[in-house]
């Protein structure tokens, strides 16, 4: 006679607190990573505070602006220890240098990568890499090396210039209330409007020293596609509202995107927060 083996399986209950475990382990995974997502935020407007202190330090102590600074390689510790000696000040012969602007006017969204083993142009433009060298030669940004100076190498984040937390990196750069890198393409392109913006008319950038969040140290920032940008719009919108008025158009904090396009932004000025893509880089004054 064969004896009958029972069946056993798991009952609806014991279904049901299976199921349960794994809609908390989903949610505690999804819950976590909007975390990490929001520490990344706050610790990029920490690194924008503390480079906008480190600025003003410099400025108080030297009375002058990081790369702007005249006579640098005889000012600065360490400054003088390249080859030319003066390769930490920048060329002086169309005098921009100490003219409180950092490069040239109005060009900060230009590219600021360096593309050759020469790692300086010899022009005002240099100064928006000598930004960063004089800030850390002065000892009040770290993160950087200066290895531009030493070994020519190409620009790289996290060498010549700071990598953001959230993604892509800073450069810094000069608006006088435009930006000539625009090209006719762009909306407010006549009066110097920026890339992702609604309409022409008033498109101004803020004015001063302004730093960029920008995914590559190769492009303009007109010269993005969608996706290709370091932040989403709920990022850049949260940056915003940390920092200034949360509208991706006006204030000292603003948007940008895609020449044409309104993935970052909306026709009203608004972050298009729904849109989760990384269509959205960011200007932010540091001194007006």
């Amino acid at each position: 006679m064969k004896t009958q083996q029972s069946e056993k399986g798991f009952t609806l209950v014991e279904l049901a607190i299976v199921m349960a475990i794994i809609g908390l382990l989903i949610g505690g995974i999804l819950k976590g990573q909007e975390l990490m997502e929001n520490a990344r935020v706050a610790s990029t407007v920490t690194q924008v505070k503390a480079i906008e202190a480190a600025m003003t330090t410099f400025r108080d102590t030297f009375n002058a602006i990081p790369g702007d600074m005249a006579r640098a390689h005889l000012r600065l510790p360490g400054c003088d220890a390249y080859t030319p000696a003066d390769a930490c000040t920048a060329d002086d012969a169309g005098n921009n240098v100490g003219d409180g602007v950092v490069g040239f006017a109005n060009m900060a969204g230009n590219m600021q990568g360096i593309n050759s083993t020469t790692p300086l142009s010899g022009d005002a433009g240099d100064e928006t890499t000598l930004f960063w060298t004089h800030l850390l030669l002065a000892d009040l940004l770290g993160g950087l090396t200066d290895a531009a100076l030493r070994t020519g190498t190409f620009s790289a984040w996290g060498e010549t210039h700071p990598s953001a937390r959230i993604g892509g990196g800073f450069v810094v750069g000069h608006s006088g209330g435009r930006f000539e890198t625009i090209n006719a393409g762009s909306a407010g392109a006549s009066d110097g409007g920026i890339p992702g913006h609604p309409g022409a008319t008033g498109d101004r950038v803020p004015v001063g020293t302004v730093l960029i969040l920008k995914n590559t140290l190769v492009n303009d920032i007109d010269g993005y596609t969608s996706g290709t940008l370091p932040v989403s719009p709920l990022r850049a919108a949260q940056i915003d509202r940390r920092i200034d008025d949360g509208q991706g158009a006006t204030g000292t904090v603003q948007g940008f995107g895609e020449d044409g396009e309104t993935d970052c932004i909306n026709a009203d000025g608004t972050y298009d927060e729904v849109n989760k893509a990384k269509d959205c880089g960011m200007i932010i004054q540091i001194q007006g």
